[in-house]
């Protein structure tokens, strides 16, 4: 699969901007354990730099700019954005296979769901105009109330490497969607596809510091980014153990956050099931992207009355695929 990594800096308030130590990292294709190219490598200095863009970025125009306008125009952005996702979806997608080393058609399928995500977030930004101090009644008409929504501020998002746009997608599009500004550093391991959105960005015209993308390791980026006194709410997928210190520093400062942290997905089979298809539908979730998932069905759980026949159906399906 020939094709030219982009050679990229961080996205920084809409620029392209080298890491303050100019440090680098380089990119090893899974698949054959070739250094295929860098990624810049930020530091605690660029996520100072990147937290004040943001807040820049929403104070802009005393909000009237992203925070405070209309769910529609920050629709229009995401739409322009799913469209040029949809439009590079092959090299995306190959660019995907190669950095965390999922089968390509699977990652095309991620992409044509980038796009989606981006859309289904737009028709929702769209409907928070409607809801606009959304009254409530209450038993007592002396008393009046509504549902105030405004954007939190400033997220920070970090995201694992087993699908690496698509995950990005889910914590980036919902919250420029709201009206937030984002700093989002994907894996070390899987950021090529990250930084092309901040390409996309650039191209649509999404206003500068609403949307910013750190690479870089955990400990000299991710960590410094949970951290932040400036950043008012982190959400992280990943491993329990990294999971469990984001919260700590999170703590520090009543912070919100939202934690995705594997799982243990059980598949129950019961005795009127349909055996055939409980044995696809089991191998599917225990091999789909290789179990490097956390919705794999990693236990199993069967009644004893058709245990035997089912763990015969398992066998035979896994040699015939």
């Amino acid at each position: 699969m020939a094709i030219s990594i982009p050679s990229r800096q961080l996205f920084i308030d809409g620029e392209w901007r080298e890491p303050i130590q100019k440090k680098r990292l380089p990119i090893i294709n899974p698949a054959t354990e070739e250094i295929i190219g860098d990624i810049p490598a930020a530091t605690a200095e660029d996520v100072d730099i990147t937290v004040d863009a943001a807040r820049r970025a929403l104070a802009r125009n005393r909000g009237r700019d992203w925070a405070s306008a209309s769910g529609a125009y920050r629709a229009k952005y995401l739409r322009a954005i799913a469209a040029k996702i949809t439009v590079r979806k092959s090299e995306l997608a190959k660019l995907e296979a190669i950095d965390c080393g999922k089968p390509l058609e699977e990652a095309a399928w991620d992409i044509d769901d980038v796009a989606a995500c981006f859309e289904y977030y737009a028709d929702l930004a769209e409907g928070l105009d409607s809801k606009k101090k959304a009254p409530i009644s209450l038993p007592m008409e002396t008393f009046k109330c509504h549902v105030l929504r405004e954007p939190i501020g400033v997220v920070g998002l970090i995201t694992p490497w087993n699908y690496p746009l698509l995950m990005a997608t889910w914590k980036v599009a919902p919250a420029l969607a709201a009206g937030c500004a984002a700093i989002l550093k994907p894996s070390e391991l899987a950021s090529i596809t990250c930084l092309e959105l901040a390409q996309v960005c650039m191209e649509v015209g999404l206003p500068a510091g609403i949307l910013n993308i750190l690479t870089g390791l955990g400990t000299e980026a991710g960590a410094p980014l949970a951290s932040h006194p400036h950043v008012d709410k982190i959400a992280f997928t990943g491993s329990f153990a990294t999971g469990s210190k984001v919260m700590t520093a999170a703590a520090q400062m009543v912070k919100p956050v939202i934690l995705e942290l594997g799982g243990k997905s059980p598949i129950l089979v019961f005795e009127d099931a349909d055996l055939d298809k409980a044995a696809e539908w089991t191998l599917f979730g225990c091999f789909w992207t290789n179990g490097q998932i956390c919705s794999a069905t990693s236990r199993l759980l069967v009644h004893e009355s058709i245990a035997a026949e089912f763990l015969d159906r398992l066998v035979k399906w896994s040699k015939k695929n």
